[in-house]
């Protein structure tokens, strides 16, 4: 995982669910300073704990289907030191609020307005989210329907700002430049790792066995006679077989087929056509016989392609959302700003 832009990613698929649903006009800030109420202010924004959990409680569905209940047990590095995944989200969510934030003041500037349909949709949604929570989350959380209409509208006159400020220099994302491969790779390790961790290379004797079982392996495949996705499932099974723990399907970039697997094997792999197998090749560390189940692995181009997008547009943007950042509150900082005793109400693991 890319830490914080894996994270922030993740915010703007979460949050994109509801920007073409929102209401109109700048939302006002109304918001009652009691203890334990307000997480943070940004300029004259007051952001409170119930704002705050609507984007946790979406990021937390969201990571949780993706990566499964246990992704708040990871630790992730980051300046010389290990973060855990609850802090590392807990931080990138004010930073996609301050996002928001800062865009918004610039609605008027942009004439920056929602239509019916999107105030109707913002209802609805808003709506369909307060209905899914329970009595415990409104109660503690301090959510009202009101509220999270606030939030959702936000982030669609967000979104609507940041495409304005995008006209003048627009954003594309090529196939190839977002191009993901996925492929099987049985792969004859020839090496195995002792108690501390060390390489060890196997014996001559060794390496030529593995070297006659991939060539068997390889034999065996073209002459089977299968199509269709039985290809695959032929292939793992010659792997489990030849009790291979490390064949596995891959799905990588170029870049990373070249890193990983040198010239040679990159070279190989986009000689192929989908379906294809290979020869045996050989690599520092063993032998391998690939299937290339997709080129183009097109779910993962797209999802890549959005991940880039995404990463180009925060790098255009960069220079006038830290100036506008300025203007609004030069001195906020998540360490000095944000009040921890409020923020740490909001659970993302039990």
């Amino acid at each position: 995982m890319k830490k914080s832009r894996l994270i922030f990613i993740l915010l703007i698929s979460c949050m994109m669910l509801f920007t073409t649903a929102c209401g109109k006009g700048n939302v006002a800030n109304k918001i009652e300073e009691k203890p334990g109420t307000v997480v943070f202010k940004y300029g004259d924004n007051i952001v409170t704990k119930g704002e705050v959990y609507v984007y946790i409680c979406t990021v937390k569905e969201q990571y949780e289907l993706k990566y499964g209940d246990d992704v708040w047990q990871l630790t992730l590095p980051q300046n010389n030191d290990n973060v855990s995944m609850v802090n590392l989200t807990k931080e990138e969510v004010i930073k996609s609020i301050i996002k928001v934030k800062t865009l918004i003041s610039h609605q008027e500037k942009y004439n920056i307005s929602l239509t019916d349909g999107e105030l109707n949709d913002i209802k609805q949604g808003a709506a369909s989210f307060f209905k899914g929570l329970t009595d415990e989350q409104i109660s503690s959380m301090e959510l009202t329907n009101d509220l999270i209409e606030k939030v959702l509208t936000e982030n669609a006159i967000a979104n609507k700002v940041q495409d304005k400020l995008l006209e003048k220099n627009p954003v594309e994302v090529s196939e190839e430049q977002a191009r993901v491969t996925t492929f099987f790779d049985m792969y004859f390790p020839c090496y195995n790792i002792d108690s501390s961790g060390n390489i060890v290379p196997f014996s001559a004797e060794e390496r030529e066995k593995q070297h006659d079982n991939a060539l068997q392996a390889c034999s065996t495949l073209a002459t089977s006679k299968i199509d269709g996705n039985k290809d695959l499932e032929s292939i793992q099974k010659l792997a489990e077989y030849y009790k291979l723990k490390q064949a596995k399907t891959q799905t990588m970039t170029p870049d990373e087929i070249l890193e990983t697997y040198g010239e040679e094997i990159y070279n190989a792999l986009y000689a192929m056509e989908n379906n294809d197998y290979s020869t045996v090749i050989e690599s520092e560390y063993g032998y391998h016989v690939f299937q290339m189940i997709a080129l183009t692995d097109r779910d993962a181009t797209n999802k890549r392609k959005e991940d880039l997008y995404d990463d180009v547009v925060e790098k255009v943007l960069a220079e006038t959302l830290d100036k506008w950042k300025q203007d609004i509150d030069p001195k906020f900082s998540y360490e000095d700003s944000v009040d921890m005793d409020v923020y740490d109400t909001i659970k993302i693991s039990e």
